[in-house]
């Protein structure tokens, strides 16, 4: 069975991911927003209204998380 995550810890694991991967995340409240860290400028990426679906987000936009592909 999976462990669940509240919404903080997930929103707090999506910063530090950020952080890692030379990005990082500015909470609005209702909503979160990805920005990219590049010499020139900072690059928007996304916003999500959820932490779950921003983390997820996150991982991808980082490269970490992998979507299993479905077998036919």
């Amino acid at each position: 069975m999976t462990r669940q995550h509240s919404p903080l810890q997930q929103f707090k694991e999506a910063q530090q991911l950020a952080k890692d991967h030379g990005m990082f995340v500015v909470d609005k409240g209702d909503r979160f927003l990805l920005y990219r860290k590049l010499p020139g400028r900072n690059v928007f990426l996304g916003k999500r209204n959820s932490a779950p679906a921003f983390r997820l987000f996150v991982a991808q936009c980082a490269g970490v998380h992998r979507p299993r592909r479905r077998v036919a």
